[in-house]
């Protein structure tokens, strides 16, 4: 029999790995370059893993096109998905949020900040 609760899936707590490559930060922006694709990231205010049907409910888009953007926030390391039975549960990675938000804040440094920070 199929159990329906979700995996736990939860980065909160786990250290922050290196900082990103220039690659990582070009993906990222990629990811974060749609209006639908923030408000999917938006819905993962808690720590709880969504799929597809939650997430299709919360945007005005049909789940063909939620599922692109799922696609492409996977390809950009923002979600993560773990496949259980029938269902594909998606988490978001805040910890590569983070340290996107490191590599912002960074290139809008101050060059002598940059050196001694």
């Amino acid at each position: 029999m199929y159990d329906a609760t979700p995996p736990q899936c939860c980065e909160e707590g786990l250290p922050d790995p290196s900082p990103l490559s220039d690659e990582q930060i070009a993906r990222i922006a990629k990811g974060l370059a749609h209006p639908a694709r923030v408000r999917i990231l938006q819905q993962f205010e808690e720590c709880t893993p969504h799929i597809v049907q939650d997430i299709v409910e919360g945007c005005d888009l049909a789940q063909s096109t939620i599922s692109e953007h799922l696609r492409i926030l996977r390809e950009a390391e923002l979600l993560f998905a773990r496949k259980d039975g029938p269902r594909t549960w998606y988490c978001m990675r805040r910890s590569v949020l983070r340290r996107f938000a490191r590599a912002v804040e960074e290139l809008t440094a101050e060059p002598a900040q940059r050196i001694a920070g």
